[in-house]
């Protein structure tokens, strides 16, 4: 027990400890970083960092454009696993445990080998540095369809029958009884979603080439290859900008989160 424990506190203090000296760095002073390297957080604080970082950024449209790629990635991979999850939990069709038994089939491949295929995509239909090229390539999600397909087939059988012997149509059930029955795992799933859409980098950083249309991950990079890129502070400073939002978004629905993933490992 004494190990387990010593372990965990390792294993937070590893994973809390960067994101501290991430902060406290971008506080410091330019001229101080280096003589408060191993304390955390400055003796002096300055907001400066973040001034300068938010403005070689422009980070108020980057944040806008965040907020719209994450979005529309969170509601189309919402929609649609929805609704695939309810034809697979809660419906009976033919080749339906092929078809389901392909959907997990994709889940283990990595969004990075699509990278190129999507690209020339987009490309040919001249969709770069557009909204629906960035969003398109990532509205399905296999995890998302499993995850509520696990949900919606614990739901009791004898409902659904009871409202469609009542004449509710399936899309009346799905819609008046199923998702709201559902609503905490669908929020958490979002949740998901939108932070690691947002984390993301490539796939935004070939797809849009122009700078108005960079989210705040790219801006970092932009950060670092321009004027800031010798700037620790101002670097630290637009690390912290862009990670202070979906820090927010998780720390306020962790519980929910985990919960939900808890829930759906142990469904059938």
């Amino acid at each position: 027990m004494m190990l387990s424990r010593a372990i965990l506190i390792a294993a937070i203090v590893a994973l809390i400890l960067p994101l501290l000296y991430m902060f406290g760095t971008a506080l410091t002073p330019e001229t101080s970083i280096f003589e408060h390297a191993l304390i955390p957080i400055p003796p002096n604080p300055t907001l400066e960092n973040f001034s300068i970082a938010a403005k070689t950024m422009n980070y108020p449209n980057m944040l806008l454009v965040s907020i719209i790629y994450a979005g529309g990635v969170t509601l189309g991979q919402l929609l649609i696993a929805v609704l695939a999850a309810y034809a697979f939990g809660c419906r009976r069709f033919r080749g339906d445990s092929w078809l389901f038994a392909a959907l997990l089939a994709t889940i283990p491949i990595p969004f990075v080998v699509t990278y190129v295929p999507n690209y020339l995509l987009m490309a040919k239909t001249h969709l770069l540095n557009t909204y629906a090229g960035l969003i398109l390539p990532q509205v399905a999600s296999a995890y998302g369809i499993f995850l509520l397909r696990q949900h919606f087939r614990a739901f009791p059988s004898s409902i659904l029958e009871a409202a469609g012997i009542d004449g509710a149509s399936s899309w009346r059930i799905l819609w008046r009884i199923v998702v709201p029955a559902n609503l905490p795992v669908i929020f958490a799933l979002g949740v998901y979603i939108f932070v690691n859409t947002w984390n993301q980098f490539i796939w935004p950083m070939i797809a849009m080439s122009d700078p108005s249309m960079h989210t705040l991950t790219v801006g970092v990079q932009d950060l670092v290859a321009g004027e800031g890129g010798n700037h620790w502070g101002a670097l630290m400073a637009g690390a912290t900008l862009a990670t202070l939002p979906t820090l927010i978004v998780f720390l306020f629905a962790r519980k929910q989160i985990l919960n939900t993933l808890m829930e759906g490992a142990v469904k059938g």
